[in-house]
């Protein structure tokens, strides 16, 4: 049963009333200005702690709105006995007609590049290769709790007296998508209780800050005199009452006039219903390793489409060990002993591992004057890397 002064139980269909400025009450001391207690409009400058509050399964409970992280169970047993089959898929090449076409958009995707070096290049040789991407990701689940608090308006309260709270893991929670990062909050079942407003002491207002619970302010228009000088037609200076204020002040904009305005924590109520809230993040956490042995950058390999040639899906994989390249099977088996090592505030769910193949092709060309230069085509969209594309500023193109 969690305990503490200033609660109560929930009363539904009695919705409580809201303070307004207006519907009376102390008025805010106005001799001692801003008092202890009398807090301004903005509310109070620290989060409410509930110190005396004890809830089963959620003692030691920051501040409102402070989240504190949860040990996941242990988990379960590395993976023991034979590795399941793993089947290799063919990988495919891209050809030298296939090269052209890849050069010829390439060009047309930028403006100012000329169209004849694509057209007339001739290709000295094409030699096809294949890029290797192994990915390996895990797929993870992290809980916090916390305090939150909202006005308290009468509504139902589902406190401990209502059952035992269930502990934070073994509230019921399932990603909507796995390997995609979201996160899901939840009120706990049987956290609520209700305790008196800390930002106004349960009054549901407080002093303004602006007139410091006067209602008036000094007039700006009149600098506080209650007259102002006005120049007649002919330059003489006369003296008038002030129109815009009654003796040098008027009416504090900021309240209306009451000298206290709507306590913003409780929105007026006075109370606050405070729960403890459960933090659910779903982390999808990527490693990568590339292989690519031509003098193109190995990180375009990453957002190029290939062939899937190994793709596994399971709680935990086993590293990829009988792939035909040594340098794909001990980077497999580094990322999945790194991964084994790490994340560990956190429940890993499921993890995935692709080893794709991206079809590279070098082609070496001539046209005019440029002898034995390089480009590149890869992926399955037969992207271009040629840094040394002759014509890359048309005669149309005036470079400033």
């Amino acid at each position: 049963m969690a305990t503490g002064g200033g609660m109560m139980p929930g009363a539904p269909n009695q919705p409580a009333q809201p303070w307004r400025p207006g519907q009376g009450g102390p008025p805010p001391n106005t001799n001692d200005g801003d008092s202890e207690g009398d807090s301004g409009d903005e509310g109070p400058s620290e989060p409410q702690k509930f110190n005396d509050v004890n809830i089963p399964n959620y003692g030691n409970m920051g501040p409102v709105g402070q989240m504190s992280m949860l040990p996941p169970p242990p988990p379960p047993p590395a993976p023991s006995g034979p590795p399941p089959d793993m089947r290799f898929t063919e990988i495919s090449v891209m050809g030298e007609s296939d090269c052209r076409d890849a050069i010829i958009q390439f060009q047309s995707e930028h403006c100012c590049y000329g169209s004849a070096a694509a057209k007339e290049m001739v290709f000295s040789s094409c030699v096809p290769m294949t890029a290797l991407h192994y990915t390996l990701e895990t797929y993870a689940e992290a809980r916090s709790t916390g305090y939150k608090s909202k006005p308290y308006r009468g509504e139902f309260v589902d406190g401990p007296e209502n059952g035992q709270p269930p502990p934070p893991w073994a509230v019921p929670c399932e990603a909507d998508q796995l390997f995609k990062n979201q996160v899901k909050l939840f009120e706990v079942p049987h956290t609520s209780f209700v305790k008196q407003c800390h930002g106004c002491r349960g009054r549901g207002w407080n002093q303004c800050r602006r007139c410091h619970g006067r209602g008036r302010v000094r007039c700006g228009a009149c600098n506080g005199r209650g007259r102002k000088q006005v120049c007649d037609h002919e330059g003489n200076m006369h003296w008038h009452d002030c129109h815009s204020c009654q003796g040098g002040v008027r009416r504090c904009h900021q309240c209306g006039g009451d000298g206290r305005v709507t306590c913003r924590t409780c929105e007026g109520f006075g109370q606050l219903r405070a729960y403890v809230e459960l933090k659910v993040e779903y982390k999808n956490h990527n490693d990568d390793y590339i292989l690519e042995q031509t003098d193109m950058p190995d990180e375009l390999i990453r957002d190029v489409g290939g062939k899937p040639v190994f793709e596994q899906t399971m709680p935990q994989v086993w590293p990829i060990m009988a792939y035909p390249v040594a340098e794909v099977n001990s980077n497999s088996q580094n990322l999945v002993e790194h991964h084994r090592r790490s994340f560990n505030d956190e429940r890993k769910l499921m993890q995935r591992q692709i080893l794709r193949a991206v079809p590279v092709t070098e082609v070496k060309w001539d046209w005019k004057d440029n002898k034995g230069r390089r480009f590149w085509a890869y992926g399955n969209e037969r992207r271009v890397y040629c840094p040394d594309y002759p014509q890359q500023c048309c005669w149309g193109c005036e470079i400033l």
